[in-house]
């Protein structure tokens, strides 16, 4: 163990600064999401806060399934071109990541007022909730700020990309409370739900606007798109796979809401989203830590260390579980009494639910450094099916055991599906070891790993 903690302690330095400064942003936005929430649970009753949550989970259902994002494939492609802002290959693919988000995101909106008579009745929406919903959806109408969002991080903008997103969590916070003290009803928070739509698709734009104009310059519309497709070996192909990867891994988060709302009651629905709220907040607490690991143990795979490889990324587990065991040990001490005073009397029954939605994000986190090693030795392939395979284990049970058992029975699935996330990346990743380690016995040579798959992994992380 003094040797595991000796190499942890050498490979990690120069990450504390880098962990802080990451770190920083992403505790602010998760805090004042937090915040939000404990306002708008007090204000609204919890049938109120359910409709509240299913609305928004049936308009971003549509806007992540339909609206292919551009973002990880403008990064890939355009960094050779970021010093030559101005050139003609650069400004096609920035035209053609605009183009991209206004296409889908008016794609998304036409689906979902499409399909909202139809999927009215599993969501429990009435005639009188009907439009709040319809409102919602027209909101996406404005183009998804994706090709802003990749700009920002392309020319290293994060500072600048961070302010963006505190600045619409701010306003969402103090929005929510001007509404809870002038007693706002459901329709009210709709409409503050709209206005921050609004606000996360216009802003990016307004302050990346400028940037643009500096190092791309005017004209931007008037570039032709011939060839645009095939740079890089083929847009399109890299878009759809992208996209196809992330639906993979998010999808327990992203579309958890429109699995359940069918079988359960919008009150009962309020107890999972507020333990879901608490298992986010850590999981948006822990992931950057995968962007300061990351970077070390590709530099160890470089030198062709295994062992060391091996210790740190046990090491970094060990970290991450220790910290989980006493996290969710305190909630389960203090959960009781804080749940009542920050959320209202009515949500403490949401307790157990919290605890064991706790437990699965520490073992999602947990499992992500696995990921991230195995993108080191690249297995991204195989780290793309155990995510399938994850999802599996959570959506189909849903039928069988939600309708007899509840939302405790979703939170369970959830815990069961990090338990499955954890455990086959482990085992991939073991796997991955044990052939490297005889392929270089076999042939006397290092075995390369596949970085460049790995920046892919990095840069998809600020997304």
């Amino acid at each position: 163990m003094r040797r595991i903690k000796r190499s942890f302690s050498r490979s990690s330095g120069g990450l504390l600064g880098s962990l802080f400064v990451i770190l920083s942003s992403n505790a602010a936005i998760a805090i004042l999401t937090l915040g939000t929430f404990a306002l708008t649970s007090q204000a609204l009753s919890p049938a109120g806060l359910g409709l509240l949550v299913l609305i928004e989970a049936y308009g971003r259902m549509f806007d992540q399934v339909l609206r292919l994002e551009p973002s990880q494939a403008l990064i890939r492609m355009g960094m050779p071109h970021r010093d030559r802002a101005h050139e003609l290959s650069f400004r096609r693919l920035v035209k053609f990541g605009f183009l991209l988000d206004a296409g889908g995101s008016v794609l998304a909106a036409a689906a979902a007022l499409a399909c909202l008579p139809l999927l009215s009745g599993w969501f429990g929406f009435d005639a009188e909730v009907q439009p709040l919903v319809v409102l919602y959806c027209l909101t996406f109408v404005l183009p998804a700020p994706m090709t802003v969002t990749a700009l920002f991080r392309l020319f290293g903008r994060f500072g600048l990309y961070a302010r963006v997103t505190v600045l619409a969590s701010v306003f969402r916070l103090v929005m929510t409370g001007v509404l809870f003290v002038a007693g706002g009803d459901l329709t009210a928070f709709v409409l503050l739900l709209c206005a921050v739509s609004c606000i996360e698709r216009l802003l990016p734009v307004f302050y990346c606007w400028p940037l643009l104009r500096q190092r791309v310059g005017s004209g931007l519309l008037g570039t032709p798109l011939t060839g645009v497709t095939q740079e890089g070996g083929g847009l399109w192909q890299f878009i759809m796979a992208s996209n196809l990867n992330v639906l993979a891994r998010n999808s327990t988060r992203q579309f958890d809401i429109a699995a359940l709302g069918g079988f359960v009651s919008p009150a009962e629905l309020s107890f999972y989203v507020l333990a879901k709220r608490f298992a986010m907040l850590v999981i948006r607490l822990g992931s950057p830590v995968q962007l300061v690991l990351y970077p070390r143990m590709c530099e160890l795979m470089a030198r062709h260390d295994l062992g060391h490889l091996l210790r740190f990324v046990f090491a970094s587990v060990a970290m991450l579980l220790g910290l989980g065991l006493c996290g969710v040990g305190l909630v389960a001490l203090v959960g009781q009494p804080l749940v009542a005073f920050a959320f209202g009397p009515e949500y403490v029954a949401a307790l157990p639910n919290i605890l064991v939605q706790l437990a699965g994000a520490c073992l999602f986190l947990i499992g992500k450094i696995f990921g991230s090693a195995l993108q080191t030795v690249g297995r991204v392939g195989q780290l793309t099916a155990v995510s399938i395979i994850t999802a599996a284990v959570f959506f189909i049970p849903i039928p069988l055991v939600v309708p007899h058992y509840g939302v405790i029975a979703a939170s369970c699935l959830g815990l069961l599906s990090g338990f499955a996330f954890l455990g086959i990346c482990a085992l991939v990743f073991a796997r991955a070891v044990i052939a490297l380690r005889g392929g270089a016995a076999g042939t006397g040579r290092a075995v390369e790993p596949r970085l460049g798959e790995g920046e892919a992994f990095v840069e998809k992380q600020f997304s």
